[in-house]
């Protein structure tokens, strides 16, 4: 089993992931583990996500069509870039970007000197637009709107062969939108097995809430996510997964698929 380390958000969550903690590494798919990446080692990763969706969650929770007609869908995909940089010893920094440079996501995360099968880290993040557009502050939508981050890690050792990985994150936009919207919350964690050697099978769950004035207007989503890391080159790890969304509120619910390849440069 490779020790590299790898991120992408694999998961494709349409309206919460850009307030998520951007830039950093993770093992599996898009949970971030303890290890940072090493000191003066660089990570360089392009990624791919696509979603489709042709039904919503209602404020009650049900599953209603998002169109008239059977034969529409709504299509989402962002490709784009990780650079994640070892800055010291247990210390990493990142970025993410989307192609279009429309935004941007640092990150920092500082593995806690603690040994043994369970270890803790720490990661805090700012999310920003770049983009060339017009943006009003108070009626932005919240996955267009600033916002800063923090949470925590576990990672668990279980084996050489199994291992897990848990995030638990808040976010808080630095403006309040029109719809009463201004913070959240994201909890993840990937199980990850190597039935065959230096190939990684990922179960991956990933749950978010965002938080609005009115109660009938927070969203929710809970999202299975099944991916595969493919460790067998030197410097190079292929990541495939295709999240699903089981259940949620004021959300879409979409079916997506995620592609990464992770290139380390010493």
């Amino acid at each position: 089993m490779k020790k590299i380390i790898f991120s992408v958000g694999l998961f494709f969550v349409i309206n919460s992931v850009f307030a998520q903690v951007g830039g950093l590494s993770a093992s599996k798919l898009g949970t971030l583990c303890t290890e940072t990446v090493p000191a003066q080692t660089i990570e360089f990763e392009p990624f791919f996500s696509f979603a489709s969706s042709s039904r919503v969650f209602d404020k009650k929770g049900d599953v209603q069509n998002l169109f008239a007609t059977n034969d529409s869908s709504q299509f989402f995909s962002e490709p784009g870039f990780r650079f994640s940089y070892g800055l010291m010893k247990n210390l990493e920094v990142g970025v993410s970007i989307p192609t279009d440079i429309s935004t941007v996501s640092f990150g920092a995360k500082y593995k806690l000197p603690f040994k043994g099968k369970l270890t803790f880290g720490l990661l805090v993040g700012y999310n920003s637009i770049v983009g060339n557009d017009i943006y009003v502050r108070r009626n932005a939508a919240h996955e267009t709107s600033s916002s800063i981050g923090g949470g925590i890690i576990l990672t668990y050792e279980f084996s050489d062969k199994f291992s897990c990985d848990f995030n638990a994150q808040y976010h808080k936009h630095l403006n309040k939108t029109s719809a009463g919207h201004d913070q959240g919350m994201c909890f993840s964690t990937d199980f990850g097995y190597y039935f065959i050697e230096n190939v990684n099978f990922i179960i991956g769950m990933n749950y978010f809430f965002e938080d609005y004035e009115v109660f009938e207007d927070n969203s929710r989503l809970f999202t299975f996510n099944p991916g595969i890391a493919i460790e067998k080159a030197e410097n190079f790890i292929l990541v495939l997964n295709s999240p699903i969304d089981l259940f949620g509120k004021n959300e879409y619910k979409s079916v997506g698929f995620g592609l990464a390849l992770t290139i380390i440069l010493d």
